[in-house]
C-alpha cells in the first residue's frame, strides 16, 4: 500500500504530456467577428457625418440627416486641437484628408465644419486611436497569468501530498530510511518546478509558448447582425447600397384613391378640321402647316376640291344644261317686255327679272360646287398636333384631316370605379412616366358610365416653381393620385418602407445612429400614392428606410 501511494506522488508530481487531440492549456479566445478602423460618427438637424482612419487617411462620409442622401460639393473642415485642414472631394459625398497628427494613438477631440450653399453646420466629435502595442502587451500579460497559475496549483497539491507521505513514514517507525529518501527527492523536484513558468508540456500539434499578436486593426466593411437584431452597416456599405431615408411625419392625411388616366384637350381650346365632303388636297399658298406649329384662328389650313362620281357629276351637268335653258328662255321674254316700255306690265316685268336672277345664281353655284376649291380654316388658334392631309390626297367626307391644341390648357380625365366617391375629391396629383408630376383641379364627373367606369376631369395648373414644364401630349397616360375629403390621423411615410415580416407583420427599418439600423413593428394603412400611415410602432421624426429596405433583411 506504502508502494503504490509513493508511485502515484511520483507521478502526481511529474509533467502531464497532453496526448493528441487535446490540449490542456487555457481555452482558445472567441474569434473577434469585426474589428473596426478607428472612427468618429456625429449628427446634426442637417447632417450626417462619419470619419473612418484608414490606410493612413481620414475619409469623411456627409450625408444628409433626413435623407441618408450624400452632400457633394461641400466645404468640410477639420480642426483637432492644433491640427486643421480641408478636407478633399471625392465624390459621392466622400471627402479625404491626411490626418497627420490625428493618427497617433489617444483620444482626438474633432471639430467639422460643413458649408454647402444654403446650409452652414458645426459637428463635434470624439476620434479615439487605440495603441496597438499596449493591447497586445496586455494580451500577452493575461495569457502569462494563466499559464503560471496551472504549475502553482499542480505544486500546491503535490507538497500536501508530500506532506502527508513524510507524516505517515514518521509514524511507521518500521518504514525503511529509502521512503524518507524519496519524500525528499520529490519534495525537491515539487519546488523547482514552481520556479518554471511552464510545467505543462506540449504534444505534437499544439504550442503552448508565447499567444499568437493579435491581427493589425482594419477598417471593417461589411455589414453585420448584432445580438439584439440591429444591423451595423458601415458608411462605405450604406454607399453600395443606395440606402435612402424618409422621416415619419406627424398629422391628418386625407385618404387616397390610385386612378388610371390619360391627358385631353380643353374642349374650350381646341378644334378639328374636318372634310365636308369628299375631294382632293391641294396646297395653301404658304404651303401645309407643320406639326407643332402655331396656327391662328381662321388660317387657311389647305383647299379641298370636291370630287363626283360619275352619276353625281352627269346629273349636275345636266341640271346646268337645264338652267341654261330657261336662263335664255326668261332672258328673251324679258327682252321682250322691256321693249314695251311703259305699256308692259309691270308685275310680268319684275317677276321675269326675279326669276331670271335666281336661275343665274343657282347655275354658278353648281359650277362652282364642280370647279372651285373649298379652304379648309383653323376655327381656334392653337398649335398643330394632328395632320393627316397630304397634297393630291383624296379623303372622304368628315375625315379629320387636321387637329389644334393649346398646351397650356390641357386636361386630364380618369376613370374611378367606385362611384360612390365621385363627388369627394379635393386635390389631385398626376405623374408620368417619368417621375414628372402635377398639379391637378377637380372639375367633375360625368353621370354616364364609359366601360363600368365614371369619366373624372381635371384641369393641369401651370407650376410657378418650374421653369420647363412637361411635354405632355394628348392621350398621353398618367397615374393620378385624387385627395378624398376625409382622412387618416397618424404618422405618414413612403410605401416603399413598409416590408412583411416573418410573422406576417410589417415591418420597416430605423435608422437610429449613423451606422445603425433597428427593425421596428408597425400598424399602417395604404393612402395611396405611394404613402402608408402608421397609427402604431413609430414616433414622429423617426427615419424609415425607403430605399434598399429589402436589402437590409438580408443581412447576417
Amino acid at each position: 500500500m506504502l508502494r503504490a501511494l509513493t508511485l502515484g506522488l511520483a507521478l502526481l508530481a511529474s509533467p502531464l504530456p497532453a496526448h493528441e487531440g487535446h490540449d490542456h492549456g487555457p481555452p482558445p479566445a472567441e474569434p473577434t467577428a469585426q474589428v473596426l478602423a478607428p472612427r468618429v460618427a456625429a449628427e446634426s438637424a442637417d447632417f450626417e457625418l462619419v470619419a473612418i482612419l484608414a490606410d493612413g487617411l481620414l475619409k469623411i462620409y456627409l450625408d444628409d440627416f433626413a435623407t441618408n442622401a450624400p452632400i457633394e460639393r461641400a466645404e468640410l473642415e477639420v480642426e483637432g486641437g492644433a491640427f486643421r485642414a480641408e478636407a478633399r472631394h471625392l465624390g459621392d459625398g466622400v471627402y479625404e484628408l491626411d490626418p497627420g497628427p490625428l493618427a497617433q494613438p489617444g483620444a482626438h477631440e474633432l471639430i467639422f465644419t460643413v458649408q454647402t450653399a444654403t446650409t452652414a453646420d458645426l459637428l463635434l466629435g470624439r476620434l479615439e486611436v487605440p495603441d496597438e502595442s499596449a493591447e497586445l502587451a496586455e494580451t500577452g500579460g493575461q495569457d502569462h497569468a494563466w499559464y503560471e497559475s496551472v504549475p502553482l496549483l499542480q505544486g500546491a497539491v503535490v507538497v500536501l501530498a508530500l506532506c502527508a507521505l513524510v507524516l505517515l513514514a514518521w509514524r511507521d517507525r518500521r518504514a525503511p530510511p529509502a521512503i524518507g529518501l524519496l519524500a525528499a527527492v520529490l519534495l525537491a523536484c515539487a519546488l523547482a518546478d514552481l520556479g518554471s513558468p511552464r510545467s505543462a508540456l506540449a504534444h505534437e500539434g499544439h504550442d503552448h509558448g508565447e499567444p499568437a499578436a493579435l491581427p493589425p486593426t482594419a477598417a471593417a466593411n461589411t455589414p453585420i447582425r448584432l445580438p439584439d437584431g440591429s444591423l451595423f452597416v458601415p458608411k462605405p456599405v450604406q454607399r453600395l447600397l443606395g440606402l435612402r431615408t424618409a422621416r415619419a411625419a406627424p398629422g391628418e392625411w386625407p385618404d387616397t384613391f390610385t386612378l388610371t388616366g390619360h391627358v385631353i384637350p380643353d374642349p374650350n381650346a381646341s378644334a378639328l378640321v374636318q372634310a365636308p365632303l369628299p375631294g382632293r388636297i391641294e396646297l395653301p399658298e404658304t404651303g401645309l402647316p407643320l406639326l407643332g406649329e402655331r396656327v391662328e384662328q381662321g388660317q387657311t389650313l389647305a383647299y379641298l376640291v370636291p370630287i363626283l362620281d360619275a352619276v353625281d357629276r352627269t346629273t349636275l351637268l345636266a341640271e346646268v344644261a337645264e338652267l341654261d335653258g330657261r336662263i335664255r328662255i326668261l332672258a328673251r321674254n324679258l327682252e321682250r317686255l322691256r321693249q314695251l316700255g311703259a305699256n308692259a306690265p309691270r308685275q310680268e316685268l319684275e317677276q321675269t327679272e326675279t326669276e331670271h336672277e335666281s336661275l343665274v345664281a343657282r347655275r354658278a353655284a353648281i359650277v362652282d360646287s364642280l370647279e372651285e376649291r373649298l379652304p379648309l380654316t383653323a376655327p381656334v388658334a392653337g398649335v398643330l398636333a394632328l395632320r393627316n392631309a397630304t397634297p393630291g390626297q383624296i379623303v372622304s367626307g368628315r375625315e379629320t384631316l387636321f387637329s389644334l391644341v393649346d398646351p397650356e390648357r390641357l386636361w386630364v380625365e380618369a376613370l374611378l370605379y367606385d362611384t360612390d366617391h365621385a363627388t369627394h375629391f379635393v386635390a389631385a396629383t398626376a405623374r408620368t412616366a417619368e417621375g414628372r408630376e402635377l398639379r391637378l383641379t377637380p372639375l367633375g364627373g360625368g353621370y354616364e358610365l364609359r366601360g363600368h367606369a365614371l369619366p373624372i376631369q381635371f384641369r393641369i395648373e401651370p407650376d410657378p416653381t418650374g421653369p420647363d414644364e412637361p411635354y405632355l401630349v394628348v392621350r398621353q397616360p398618367l397615374s393620378v393620385t385624387a385627395q378624398m375629403h376625409h382622412g387618416s390621423r397618424g404618422l405618414r411615410i413612403p410605401t416603399a418602407a413598409i416590408q412583411r415580416g416573418t410573422d406576417g407583420r410589417d415591418r420597416v427599418w430605423l435608422h437610429v445612429r449613423p451606422e445603425h439600423f433597428r427593425a421596428a413593428a408597425v400598424e399602417a394603412r395604404d393612402l395611396g400614392g405611394g404613402y402608408s400611415v402608421v397609427t402604431q410602432g413609430l414616433a414622429a421624426g423617426d427615419r424609415v428606410v425607403t430605399q434598399g429596405t429589402a436589402l437590409l433583411h438580408q443581412v447576417r
